[in-house]
């Protein structure tokens, strides 16, 4: 796909109505071409010698088109994973190009501060709302894909918000339709960045960002540190490039034009509204996206709760080391890898398939990795994968807790280590479904620094019983009784659970 469309010189008399026709037309079922269409176009419309009110009318049409071309865009990014194919690729990044662009014409609308001065439909105040939000869809593409926040909208977002700020008017006439809460929007950015969104799938961070559309309004803005929230809280420069920075991770300087936030009452809503979820409330009726209620919904909502209500911090120092070592990925590749005694790679149908990776750092609780040979796919935050330094080493079994990819060639991930070794398993689950089907699974071993029991690796959704059976050994004739002793993982990819031997099953 080309990143550009074919331009005119923008000549009002003839080039304006064709572009103001095809702003009313509606949008493909593939929006690759409209959107390349609409980059072309918005150049020249930044180009354009026009009247700076004209200017501003049109640039609200590019807005509009693009935000529908987004929500076009990210249907198919949620169902997306590393790494991206090319297309979809060269979509996101020129999405994110595309409203970098419409936030620049806007910032340019914003020097015209006499005429919006005098202006109550297109005030100071609703101008700066529009580009903070374009410069949020920009940051929910980049982090839905993986790849950093662009350069410079960081420091965009401090200084637009404080521009908002300093021009809000109560009084001033509302466009019908049309969001002017700069602050709602402001407080989003930085609670979606709080979030740690590299930890998160691309279907999770649109739920976090459909969630923060209806209730980023509870995080605090605060001009000094709230002395009743010990560490919990997060720190920005507004004059550097930097979004929200826990306390625990970097000690905010003396100096500079520092603003603070709290996620706190955030954290305490989505507490209670979970518990309702769980106690069987309609999703709706708390106004939650339907999807928040569906397999992985609430699981996606406890992280993003445990992450607002408590910054993160490590735990553990990092060993910077560069080895290269072998990775399998996913719970299917890993399952077939265990069946067959661990064993390399082979050439018959089925066998699992394997990739090289180079360790950068290690510590007690895991590894981050970045790929350096053979063909990868399916990767998403939380799916689980198997790591070996050596053919002569065992296996350790990680969950993916984060991903960066600059790039398609590029791909880092930051792996937790849940076992040192497992075993494949399979489980049938005592929930008096005669038709079931066996569960394939991973038996992992107790680790008293870790767990006190024996836990059991099962895809998303699986488990929906307290009391099940695992069947192993190479000819799965060992069956074991188990119980359920606490759900301690849930995501969108699979769930980790402690069990004990249940051998008076009622």
């Amino acid at each position: 796909m080309s990143n550009t469309a074919p331009v005119r010189k923008f000549r009002p008399s003839d080039d304006l109505a064709h572009v103001l026709d095809w702003l009313a037309s509606p949008i493909p079922e593939d929006p690759a071409q409209d959107l390349a269409q609409l980059n072309g176009e918005l150049a020249a419309l930044g180009r354009a010698r026009l009247e700076d009110a004209l200017y501003h009318r049109i640039l609200d049409l590019f807005y509009d088109r693009a935000h529908r071309l987004s929500l076009a865009l990210k249907t198919r990014l949620t169902e997306a994973s590393l790494p991206l194919g090319k297309e979809l690729r060269a979509m996101a990044t020129l999405q994110i190009t595309v409203h970098e662009s419409i936030a620049a014409g806007y910032e340019r609308v914003l020097l015209d501060a006499d005429r919006l001065a005098h202006s109550k439909r297109r005030n100071a105040a609703s101008v700066a709302a529009r580009a903070l939000r374009s410069l949020a869809e920009a940051l929910e593409t980049s982090y839905m894909v993986a790849c950093p926040p662009p350069s410079g909208l960081w420091r965009r977002a401090h200084a637009l918000a404080k521009s908002a700020r300093a021009n809000y008017d109560p009084a001033a006439t509302i466009i019908p339709g049309l969001s002017l809460d700069a602050e709602k929007t402001y407080k989003g950015l930085l609670a979606l960045a709080a979030a740690q969104p590299e930890g998160f799938s691309p279907e999770e961070i649109a739920l976090a960002s459909e969630y923060l559309g209806q209730f980023s309004a509870t995080v605090s803005l605060l001009p000094s540190p709230p002395p009743e929230e010990e560490g919990l809280w997060y720190w920005m420069d507004s004059s550097r490039d930097m979004g929200p920075v826990p306390p625990n991770r970097r000690i905010p300087p003396g100096h500079g034009d520092l603003l603070y936030c709290s996620c706190q009452l955030l954290a305490r809503l989505l507490g209670e509204q979970v518990s309702a979820l769980e106690s069987g409330m309609h999703a709706g009726n708390l106004r939650l996206p339907e999807r928040a209620a569906g397999q992985g919904g609430i699981a996606a909502l406890k992280r993003l709760q445990a992450h607002w209500a408590h910054p993160p911090h490590r735990q553990h120092s990092r060993r910077h080391n560069n080895f290269r070592a072998q990775v399998c990925v996913g719970l299917n590749e890993l399952w077939q890898l265990l069946e067959h005694g661990g064993a390399p790679e082979g050439t018959g149908a089925g066998m699992p398939h394997m990739t090289e990776w180079m360790v950068l750092n290690e510590s007690p609780a895991g590894y981050a990795v970045m790929h350096v040979a053979g063909e990868v796919e399916g990767l998403v935050p939380g799916s689980v994968i198997a790591l070996r330094p050596a053919p002569d080493k065992s296996w350790s079994i990680c969950v993916v807790r984060w991903m960066k990819s600059e790039n398609p060639e590029h791909i880092e991930l930051g792996l937790e280590l849940v076992a040192p070794a497992a075993r494949s398993v399979q489980l049938m689950f005592r929930n008096g479904d005669p038709t079931q089907l066996p569960t394939p699974g991973l038996l992992l071993p107790a680790i008293p620094a870790l767990r006190e029991h024996p836990a059991l690796i099962a895809p998303a959704g699986a488990f929906n019983a307290r009391r099940f059976f695992v069947v192993s050994g190479e000819d799965k004739t060992h069956v074991m009784q188990g119980r359920l002793v606490s759900l301690d993982l849930q995501t969108g990819a699979i769930e980790l659970f402690q069990f004990e031997s249940d051998p008076y099953p009622t």
